[in-house]
């Protein structure tokens, strides 16, 4: 019998109201510095050490037996692979375990006796009703609410972005990377590493019922060799999900296959099943790449949030008209090329709509086409009219090439910001999209100028690749929701 055809609530894994570390060392310290960072409460964090009597403050129990409470809603085990097993058998004797964090590495991903390992470990847990386990081999868990996480560096503060990755250290740099970049938080997140118990499919599951969670991303790299009939199970809930699953797989190559079973000792899956998956499910597949996986759910997240904080059903684009507002012909050209290699259509304004922004402005310098070239006009009330007649239900997709000012406190910036503003509000009255394009590079009135659209709800992109290939995956999604209605 597979454990993980049982009915589970994970409420307690990632909120825990107690916690056992097993054993700490400075070699974990970042686990403790994690929870003192989050605000856990430190009267149940129960640390063991066989060296230490008191660790960045708390108190050190010398044995298991020395601990005067009975159960845990969580443990945290961290020892040598040759006493993994011994150690287990003793604790869940001794004490009442809800959740177990397996952080131990070399077991199954490592060698034939890490195998053995990892079937004994599942084995004893078979035999232990109402105990579960994540890893081995895995960083472990992340929740602000929960107060609690394994690296000091994470934000404190709560989001609707939850992560299942079977890499602790990709893990670790989408929740650093992304909300240092654009801000993100997240709800839930896990490592999960090797996979002994706890499977992917569950937490899926779990998180598609969260209210904290409107975005889940995966990093998958293989199906558990213990659990044959996972492949299956992960894609009925596949099918199922309401909530948006990004979806990221490592091992799409025979080399990167070798690589997987290095790693976490999982069994790489074909490309051609995968495939089908996606075509199967509402599932929105992502390159190999974090950085496209930390774009695509930076646009999705402030475009879900838009409609929630409005109270409203998310609308999704499926059609792919774009609109680029710049001042300069060579790099509309270059975009207009970007654009169509992608498949985004590029209406021309013709007839009664360019004779109406011919009226607003009388062109004497650039474009009033598509791109819509504007030189020197960006401070002057008229750029926000010509914008706003533009920009119609015809559009779908609206982006803007900007950049640093030198003066933040001049009335040309002020002006300039203003028309920005109004642009947005405009922008999404018709429930479109809007992106500032902002090139990367070293500026502190860069700096400063992003940290105001930031603040203001702008979505910034450093080219238009990036952003129209974020939006591509908007308007995949807006496809398979309306197929699925």
């Amino acid at each position: 019998m597979e454990k993980q055809n049982e009915v589970v609530s994970f409420e307690r894994l990632y909120k825990p109201k107690n916690v056992l570390i097993y054993k700490i060392s400075p070699k974990t310290a970042f686990f403790v510095q994690g929870f003192l960072r989050q605000g856990y409460n430190l009267e149940n964090l129960y640390l063991v050490s066989t060296r230490e009597d008191e660790f960045l403050g708390i108190k050190c129990y010398r044995t298991i037996d020395d601990i005067p409470i009975d159960s845990f809603d969580l443990l945290i085990l961290s020892v040598r692979r040759d006493i993994l097993i011994n150690n287990i058998i003793e604790i869940l004797s001794k004490k009442k375990i809800v959740f177990i964090h397996i952080f131990t590495a070399g077991t199954g991903e490592f060698d034939e006796e890490g195998v053995n390992i990892e079937r004994s470990i599942k084995e004893i847990l078979e035999k232990t009703p109402g105990t579960r386990s994540i890893g081995p081999n895995c960083m472990g868990l992340y929740c602000p609410q929960g107060k609690i996480a394994y690296y000091s560096s994470f934000p404190t503060e709560s989001g609707d972005i939850a992560l299942i990755f079977q890499s602790g250290d990709l893990h670790s740099k989408m929740v650093k990377i992304s909300s240092r970049r654009h801000n993100l938080r997240f709800s839930k997140c896990i490592s999960i590493g090797n996979c002994i118990d706890i499977q992917i499919s569950e937490l899926l599951e779990y998180l598609n019922h969260d209210i904290e969670t409107n975005i889940v991303c995966v990093y998958f790299e293989g199906l558990p060799a213990l659990y044959r009939n996972e492949g299956k199970r992960l894609l009925q809930v596949l099918k199922s999900m309401n909530k948006l699953v990004l979806f990221m797989r490592g091992g799409r190559t025979m080399r990167g296959q070798k690589a997987v079973l290095t790693h976490t000792g999982s069994l790489a899956s074909r490309d051609v099943i995968w495939k089908a998956i996606f075509n199967q499910t509402p599932t929105i597949e992502v390159p190999p790449s974090i950085n496209e996986l930390i774009d695509y759910t930076y646009l999705f997240s402030n475009y879900i949030q838009r409609f929630k904080h409005l109270n409203r059903t998310v609308k999704y684009p499926i059609r792919k008209n774009a609109l680029v507002v710049l001042w300069s012909g060579g790099f509309g050209i270059l975009a207009t090329d970007v654009l169509t290699k992608l498949g985004f259509n590029m209406p021309l304004f013709e007839g009664k709509k360019l004779e109406k922004l011919k009226e607003i402005y009388p062109i004497k310098i650039g474009s009033l086409a598509n791109p819509l070239d504007l030189p020197w006009l960006t401070s002057d009330e008229v750029y926000l009219k010509i914008c706003i007649a533009a920009i119609d239900d015809n559009i779908d997709f609206v982006m803007l090439v900007s950049d640093a000012w030198s003066d933040l406190e001049g009335d040309r910036f002020k002006n300039y910001y203003k028309n920005l503003l109004g642009i947005k509000a405009h922008v999404e009255s018709l429930d479109k999209t809007l992106v500032i394009i902002l090139s990367d590079y070293p500026s502190e009135s860069r700096q400063k100028f992003y940290a105001m659209l930031n603040n203001d709800g702008f979505i910034l992109f450093p080219s238009i690749e990036r952003a129209a290939k974020s939006f591509l995956k908007l308007t995949e999604y807006g496809k398979k929701r309306n197929m699925t209605l």
